[in-house]
């Protein structure tokens, strides 16, 4: 697959999801979805013509090719494994979640993403096995424990780094 900027990504995935709505993504929905003038959409699309992800042509409705379809969907389930990650791991709520997980998506790399799956496919086991550990973490992050708070424990790590 054809390397692409985080800004290309999100045009992917909008068409992606425009595409899916409508079989097919004009310039203006495009532009309205992401917040940017025409002229910026326009330019994205005559890249990712270049690249063969989109089917463009000015004037005429927007497309993805197969790969362009096959990259924005792998960008789609970079994201929602990482949103999954911060609600069911770290109890962020849905809102934040996604607002993060849609910047760390574009960075993440494969063997960190396949490490926080394998974590997630681990945990919803655990769940099943009895373990309480996430309950115990949720009770932690709301209110500490009777000897420490979820902020002493952030700085004595903080504090164990500084060695290194």
């Amino acid at each position: 697959m054809v390397a692409i900027s985080p800004v290309l990504e999100d045009y992917l995935e909008v068409v992606l999801r425009l595409q899916g709505e409508k079989q097919f993504a004009r310039v203006s929905d495009i532009s309205a979805a992401l917040k940017v003038g025409k002229s910026a959409v326009t330019a994205a699309l005559k890249s990712l013509a270049k690249k063969s992800l989109v089917n463009y042509k000015p004037y005429e409705p927007v497309t993805l090719s197969e790969e362009g379809k096959q990259m924005a969907e792998e960008i789609l389930l970079r994201r929602r494994i990482i949103q999954d990650f911060l609600e069911k791991v770290l109890g962020i709520q849905a809102g934040p979640a996604a607002a993060t997980a849609c910047k760390m998506e574009h960075s993440v790399d494969r063997k960190v993403l396949d490490r926080f799956v394998c974590f997630l496919a681990f945990i919803s086991g655990a769940g099943k096995k009895g373990k309480t550990w996430r309950e115990d973490f949720a009770r932690f992050i709301k209110g500490g424990t009777e000897s420490r708070s979820c902020r002493q424990c952030i700085d004595g790590y903080l504090k164990s780094l500084e060695g290194r």
